[in-house]
């Protein structure tokens, strides 16, 4: 390489050593304002906020709000067909006799009595008149019975027994197998169709008594309760 060329060559690398640092120089004066502590802007808007802040005249204090708690013990209506309370039933003496009328609720929940009066109802415009039964027929809890007098029944749990028959009066005479009623009576009387519930309120049990036909029996004396 020549001198010349030498020479300019160092030229060239001189001038772009110089350009170079120029736009360097330019760059940092550019950048630098925001690596050493950030733009201007930001600067401007903490002077606003400081401002605001120390103006007593735009400070707003907060008001006192009343809050009304709700009441958790409020009771909630049940829905249709939800249960929200019961009952048991009180305790009473056994066998306390109870007349349920025909058109008690006892019977409309059953549905068989009814059908049995309307049957056994004569047609209108005559009477029906006949010889009084062999036997005394009594339905208890829809089961039917024949009995004469001196029987116990029902037979699953014969804790009545029939006493007398009075076909006359369309009437039996029943008694408690062994006892008496709570009400301190030894027999009570049963009249054709009427129906008598009967409550053993010591096992809870229920017996519907109903009176369907009346013998012509006369009364055992064995089988008469004991005063």
């Amino acid at each position: 390489m020549t001198p010349a060329e030498r020479a300019a060559r160092e030229r060239k690398q001189k001038i772009f050593v110089v350009v170079g640092g120029i736009l360097l120089l330019a760059v940092l004066a550019f950048q630098l304002p925001r690596l050493l502590g950030g733009s201007s802007s930001p600067a401007v808007a903490s002077a606003e906020e400081t401002t605001l802040a120390g103006d007593p005249t735009g400070a707003v204090a907060p008001r006192a709000t009343n809050v009304a708690l709700v009441d958790t013990d409020r009771r909630v209506p049940a829905a249709p067909g939800k249960l929200t309370s019961f009952s048991v039933f009180s305790l009473k003496d056994p066998f306390v006799q109870q007349v349920v009328p025909e058109s008690s609720p006892a019977e409309a929940e059953t549905g068989s009595p009814a059908k049995e009066e309307k049957a056994k109802t004569p047609p209108k415009g005559f009477t029906v008149a006949g010889p009084a039964a062999a036997v005394t027929i009594i339905s208890v809890n829809g089961t039917r019975q024949v009995l004469q007098a001196g029987e116990a029944f029902p037979a699953s749990d014969p804790v009545f027994v029939l006493v007398a028959e009075q076909p006359s009066a369309s009437t039996a005479v029943i008694g408690v197998a062994g006892g008496a009623y709570a009400s301190g009576a030894k027999t009570t009387k049963l009249k054709v169709g009427k129906p008598l519930t009967l409550v053993n309120t010591t096992t809870g049990a229920r017996y519907r008594v109903v009176l369907i036909a009346v013998g012509s029996g006369e009364a055992l004396e064995s089988a008469k309760p004991t005063p």
